[in-house]
């Protein structure tokens, strides 16, 4: 996500009147949305053209959300004792941060690629954004490839590092063999629909993701609990169902761009790894990406050492990794509207920068700030005024939802600063400035995050409260999320991402 003239000179000299290789109807902006446009087929920025390119985002987000909230439910839900329902959420979110690691390798790809195919629709450079579409798309391939086949060799080595012990060691090592499968042909369809966003086309991304939200649901449903004749297979039925809706998404995500449906229009040709393009692309997304590592580093550390450790004082192996897991599926539900309200800003930046208009690429970030601030606020009441309630309908666990609930009462209260950053770093990542982003997580990682999560440990403890670990995790990530807010809102007030060069 995340100089028209100059956009691509090096090797693809082409001029934006004779880059016309499939080019779609550039009047239509978010897919076929309707929407107002001038007559250089940009959209007048208003809240009518925002909505129009971020709701079919917001329903992507929640739907990719629907997929793990389907299975963090379902997990909490499968027939045993209280520690079995524990054991099986845990290994779900563990799974999850190691789903979350294999999206982010590629995201050095998708980053630039958004952020280039978005300026060369802007200069109607249509056989650029082919271009550069396909190489991100076949480099995405290759790298996930290669990250699957050593998830799934050392499968059980990576969940003992992370944690899980018992019986949760063993459902997480089964789950993470049977989710590799799909690794390859998600990661290509991640950075697909990426570029998709990019040309401003959110509607396909959001029939794909919901339809990968709905087979998610149907299978692991009737593999689970055994519906409609099948023999039931526990967490296994997790792990096949969710597997066979991530591959059939990734499918799905490469047809609609070899068919030519969208601005995009890839052939086989395009699928070629061309060196240039794969340096400006890692030019752009490497600081994103790095920005991205650290912070997934920073929470797999405290899965490891702060969550292993509360779980020995409460008593229930994988109690406080559901806790946590099950907290940032509610959570997600009032963050990823706002992500979607950060893509239509990053394509819109984008495009708007690519036509010579950095006012207006102003104007739209103002007011996708806007609208995600408001929105995620309102959503966030229901954490703060019924944690418990939330999390009861997430893990039929009394300890897991016990330690939850100041936890989910802090995400809810975050959420306001949260909407700054997601709102101010998309306006920067659509420009191409990548390295303030970064230096925000990085910074509020090393001198917010951990330093608060060590000090409320420190207090816990001298309280004789050694239970209140998950507590300290979120009152690090509540500051942690404000500062990162404002560290964006500041480098976005300067201005300088107006001259930046992609």
């Amino acid at each position: 996500m995340y100089y028209v003239q100059e956009l691509i000179t090096e090797q693809l000299p082409l001029s934006p009147s004779s880059d016309t290789d499939g080019a779609a109807d550039q009047t239509a902006v978010a897919g076929g949305a309707s929407t107002i446009t001038r007559h250089d087929g940009l959209p007048a920025i208003s809240v009518r053209s925002v909505m129009a390119m971020s709701l079919p985002a917001i329903i992507e987000q929640l739907a990719q959300a629907a997929v793990g909230v389907t299975d963090t439910v379902v997990a909490g839900h499968i027939p045993g004792t209280a520690n079995t329902v524990a054991a099986a959420a845990a290994a779900v979110g563990v799974i999850s941060y190691l789903q979350w690691l294999s999206g982010l390798l590629n995201s050095c790809l998708g980053v630039g690629a958004s952020a280039i195919v978005a300026r060369s629709i802007g200069a109607k450079r249509i056989r650029v954004a082919n271009r550069v579409a396909g190489t991100a798309v076949a480099g995405a391939f290759v790298l996930s490839v290669a990250t699957a086949l050593l998830l799934f060799l050392f499968a059980s080595q990576v969940c003992s590092i992370a944690g899980l012990h018992d019986q949760a060691h063993d459902f997480g090592t089964m789950y993470l063999r049977i989710m590799t499968i799909t690794i390859a042909l998600q990661g290509a369809g991640q950075i697909g629909m990426a570029c998709l966003r990019g040309a401003g086309d959110t509607v396909r991304p959001m029939w794909i993701t919901s339809g990968v939200t709905v087979i998610n649901i149907i299978t692991c449903c009737t593999l689970t609990f055994g519906l409609f004749g099948v023999p039931a297979m526990g967490i296994r039925g997790i792990a096949i169902g969710t597997m066979i809706a991530y591959l059939i998404g990734g499918l799905a995500t490469l047809l609609l761009l070899l068919g030519g449906w969208s601005r995009l229009r890839l052939q086989l040709r395009h699928f070629r790894l061309v060196p240039h393009i794969l340096r400006r692309l890692l030019r752009i997304g490497l600081p994103s990406w790095t920005e991205g590592m650290l912070l997934w580093l920073g929470q797999f550390l405290i899965v490891i050492f702060v969550i292993s450790a509360n779980d020995k004082a409460v008593g229930v192996s994988g109690a406080t990794m559901a806790a946590h897991n099950a907290v940032i599926r509610i959570e997600s539900l009032a963050f990823l509207p706002g992500f979607g309200f950060g893509i239509a800003c990053a394509a819109l930046v984008g495009q708007c920068l690519g036509a010579g208009r950095p006012d207006e690429a102003e104007h739209a970030a103002r007011l996708c700030n806007r609208l995600a601030v408001g929105t995620m606020t309102v959503l966030a009441i229901p954490m703060v005024l019924a944690p418990r309630f939330l999390l009861g309908l997430m893990i039929d666990s009394p300890p897991v939802v016990n330690l939850g609930v100041w936890p989910l009462v802090l995400a809810g209260l975050a959420q306001p600063g949260f909407a700054l950053s997601i709102s101010k770093g998309s306006a920067l990542k659509g420009a191409g400035e990548t390295v303030w982003p970064m230096l925000a997580t990085v910074t509020g990682m090393a001198l917010v995050r951990v330093p608060a999560l060590l000090l409320t440990v420190y207090i816990c403890a001298r309280m004789g409260q050694p239970a209140l670990g998950l507590l300290a995790v979120w009152v690090g990530i509540f500051l942690d999320l404000n500062y990162r807010g404002l560290v964006n809102w500041a480098a976005f007030k300067t201005g300088n991402w107006k001259t930046k060069r992609v």
